[in-house]
């Protein structure tokens, strides 16, 4: 019997495994949040680091899956950042926008054997557009 690995990469690939299978499980933007035509995501990372990663943007259209959990773009952190709940109280409230920032609670490897907190900081910005 082989025990699984708990790596840092072995943990990360376990998690985006699961995202996978949750994202295929998640329910059609269209079936979740019927007045939505097109969710805009704008995504800026803030960092103490010299190696913040790009800004992304994501536009979602009705046939998207209605899933808004994120990993850390660094690949060596074990943290996630979950957009669920803003997203499902700005399309519940048939708000137009919302902004706000979530702080990354994974890990990092430093130089020595431990790990420190990945302090990445997500600026996100949503803009929807309903039917």
């Amino acid at each position: 019997m082989r025990l699984p690995s708990s790596s840092p990469a072995a943990l990360r690939q376990q998690y985006i495994d699961q995202a996978r299978r949750d994202r295929a499980a998640a329910p059609q933007l269209r079936a979740a949040f019927p007045k939505v035509q097109q969710l805009r995501l704008e995504l800026k990372f803030d960092g103490t680091t010299t190696n913040v990663p790009a800004s992304q943007s994501h536009v979602l259209h009705p046939p998207a899956r209605a899933f808004f959990e994120l990993p850390c773009p660094h690949a060596d952190c074990d943290g996630r950042f979950d957009l669920t709940a803003v997203v499902n109280l700005l399309l519940t409230d048939r708000l137009s926008k919302a902004e706000g920032t979530l702080k990354c609670q994974g890990h990092r490897p430093d130089r020595r054997i431990t790990r420190t907190p990945c302090q990445l900081h997500l600026n996100y910005e949503f803009t929807v557009t309903y039917h």
